[in-house]
């Protein structure tokens, strides 16, 4: 699973546990309805503002945040491939 599809699956279960809407989220975080809307939806990458914005919303530091994201995100091979002919 790709970074923006995993920050969107805990952005989505933190809602779902505090029982916020995105209108609650996005208000009391000082974001549009629209910014969290794309975050939840992962299609995009979630900017660090973005997500300290829910953070807040969600009384909950960065840290606690990422604190699920325990494994090595794997690298696209096409990512590979691009970093080795940069270096070559």
């Amino acid at each position: 699973m790709n970074i923006n599809k995993r920050v969107a699956k805990r952005i989505s279960e933190l809602k779902q546990k505090e029982k916020l809407t995105v209108e609650n989220l996005a208000w009391n975080g000082g974001l549009s309805k629209s910014c969290v809307g794309y975050a939840i939806k992962g299609k995009f990458d979630t900017k660090i503002s973005t997500i300290e914005g829910i953070c807040a919303s969600l009384g909950i530091s960065l840290a606690e945040f990422f604190s699920v994201f325990d494994e090595i995100p794997e690298i696209e091979e096409k990512t590979l491939k691009k970093q080795t002919r940069r270096k070559n």
